[in-house]
């Protein structure tokens, strides 16, 4: 398989922000400003970081090909979900005394919450922590959870800006949240060995084909 083959890839976050910003074209001028600016802020940040994993990862079959293309859709849907920055469109904004909310105490609302609840977070990263060894992009177990576990720190700080500045016009009701944290990286923990014991099958397979 040619090494350019992945760079096709790049259009994937092209098409994703795009294509519902064509499908309100009927919208008003002035709308579509604000979406225009929405698409930049957005889009940009999501391309440049596509472009350096699509840089770092090593597709030499298919197969990785496909976990290369579902990791890409992936972040443009985990963005999508806990950082994306919606521009505010009204020609009268409610003006709201919403407190951001901030939990700093770790385990308080994993002990509060019930096990469906703690799913979410616990498994959001672990697609993030298997891609990125999969892909080669990062070799070291160590590495890679301490990778899931700042990138889920950098998720609550844009969570917690985001709903500081939007709070007074009612925009956002996102919470930043220290169990996040620590349920992110160990979900990060989990996507480390399900991907470990995920080639261990594959190394064991070639292994008895090669036998036979």
């Amino acid at each position: 398989m040619s090494k350019n083959v992945k760079w096709f890839t790049i259009l994937i976050p092209t098409f994703y922000f795009l294509i519902p910003l064509i499908l309100k074209f009927n919208y008003d001028s002035s709308f579509l400003r604000i979406k225009f600016i929405e698409l930049y802020i957005n889009c940009i940040p999501i391309t440049v970081c596509v472009i350096f994993l699509i840089k770092k990862a090593i597709v030499n079959n298919f197969n990785k090909l496909v976990v290369l293309t579902a990791f890409i859709l992936y972040l443009c849907l985990l963005h999508q979900v806990v950082t994306f920055i919606p521009v505010w469109y009204s020609e009268s904004p409610v003006i709201s005394s919403t407190t951001p909310l901030l939990n700093l105490v770790p385990f308080k609302t994993i002990l509060e919450s019930e096990i469906t609840q703690l799913m979410g977070p616990l498994l959001m990263l672990t697609p993030l922590a298997f891609a990125l060894m999969s892909l080669s992009i990062l070799k070291s177990k160590k590495k890679t959870i301490m990778v899931t576990m700042l990138i889920s720190i950098g998720i609550e700080l844009i969570q917690f800006i985001e709903n500081s500045s939007g709070s007074a016009f009612d925009l956002y009701s996102r919470s930043t949240n220290i169990d996040d944290v620590i349920l992110n990286t160990l979900g990060g923990v989990i996507g480390v060995y399900i991907y470990l014991l995920f080639n261990h099958f594959i190394s064991k397979g070639q292994s008895e084909r090669l036998q036979i």
